[in-house]
Formats: structure tokens, sequence, C-alpha cells
């Protein structure tokens, strides 16, 4: 019996992926066209929409589920030029994996920094059967409230926590933004949204932003103008710790 036991044990694991992936382990590491395909399917077809940018590469992962073929795909922009380098497409369902210029989704767009834009300011989020994003106009709005106590300066820049107003007590949302040696980083992580007054949902992947060591010329210019509103050690929020 314990050889059979054994035997099970090890079949399954030959079977498992090479790693085990979390979603949010996928969200903050490099994507490749490998680990790209381990991104969810969701059970309701609710859409989803990230944007990754790290070490001088930007990729945008869209999940497509509001039509018949269900699919995942992924926008490459290497050296973050605004440019399309090339559009992968996968159809879970099949397991085909499909090469192209470009995408028939609805929600792909040949103007890279409009889809990089809308994904930032959150307008990609809105009507489109995907989860409610904690994203730009609501950091902006904490940043700009001069009696703010949930911002947190370091060296660099900012990790900003939101409060939903019927539950002070558990963060809705964490933002970061800054500029370290390696480049800007920017963070968007939506813990939880309100459907209503009465229902929480929390999103398919937590992230719809993450940004680190980027060169991207999108988050750039976001970052600085967040810096326009709030830099560390210049402008920082009262009772935030910050030091050289």
């Amino acid at each position: 019996m314990k050889k059979i036991c054994l035997s099970a044990i090890l079949m399954m694991a030959m079977l498992m992926p090479v790693f085990s992936i979390g979603l949010d382990d996928l969200q903050i590491k490099k994507l490749t066209i490998d680990r790209f395909k381990y991104f969810p399917v969701t059970p309701d077809n609710i859409n989803y929409i990230f944007l990754q940018s790290i070490d001088g590469d930007t990729v945008i992962i869209i999940g497509d589920f509001s039509g018949v073929e269900k699919k995942i795909i992924m926008v490459i922009d290497k050296n973050s030029d605004n440019t399309i380098d090339s559009v992968v497409e996968y159809f879970p369902n099949t397991k085909d994996l499909k090469f192209r210029s470009d995408s028939t989704s609805k929600f792909f767009t040949k103007d890279l920094v409009k889809l990089k834009k809308d994904i930032i300011e959150g307008a990609i989020y809105k009507g489109n059967y995907t989860d409610s994003m904690k994203s730009l106009n609501t950091l902006e709005s904490i940043l700009k409230d001069p009696d703010t106590h949930t911002l947190f300066a370091d060296v660099y820049g900012f990790s900003v926590k939101y409060f939903d107003a019927d539950e002070m007590k558990k963060n809705s949302a964490l933002f970061r933004y800054g500029k370290a040696s390696g480049g800007y980083y920017l963070e968007f992580r939506t813990e939880y949204y309100r459907k209503d007054h009465e229902t929480k949902q929390k999103p398919v992947l937590s992230y719809s932003v993450f940004c680190r060591d980027s060169s991207d010329p999108v988050v750039k210019e976001t970052v600085e103008n967040l810096f326009k509103i709030r830099q560390p050690g210049v402008n920082s929020a009262k009772g935030t710790k910050y030091s050289d």
C-alpha cells in the first residue's frame, strides 16, 4: 500500500506544472509567454486588463471572455517605446497559442499610449464587465487631501492606503509610486471594492498596474505628475516618515 501511495504522489508531482504560480506572484514577476498562459479563466466570464512594466519592457494582459471564443491576450512592448512588437493570443479551451500583429478583442487598440493610460486612469474598467479597480483618480484624491494620514513616504516615493468609507479597519486598495535608481515604479492594488452598499467583491487580479524599474514614458509621465502633487521630502503628508 505504501508503494502504491508513493507512486501516486510521484505521478501527481510529475503532472503538476514546473512551478506553482499564485496570481499575485504571476503579476509581480516579469512576464514571459510561458508564464502568461497561467492567467485565470474567470468562471463568470468577467474580463480583466493588467499593465506590467519591468526592466525596460512593458506588457499588457487582456483576459477577454466576453465572446464565444475565450482568450487571453499578451501585448508586448519591448524597450517600452510605445510600439507593439508582438501580440500573443492564448485560447484556454483549446490550448492554442497564436502569434499575431493585432487582436480582434474589443479591448485591444494599436494606440498603445491610449491603452496604457486607460488602464492607469481606470477608464477601461468602466462599462466593460470588469472588476472595479481602484485607479489614478482614487490615488490623486488621497494625495490632494491635506489632512490625509494614509501616506507613507520613503526616500524614493510614497506608499498610500485607501480605506472604504464604511470600512475603516481594512484598506480597500494600496498604491505605490516613485523613482529609484533602476527607474520608475507604480503599483495599483485593489483588495476589494463594493458592488453595492452591502456587497464587497474581491477582484480576479489584485493588481491593475505593476511597474518596477520602468522606463516606460507613460509610466514616467504618470509618476512625474504625481510628484507635482506630493514629492518625498518636499510636500510629504503630515505625520508620515521620511529620511534622507
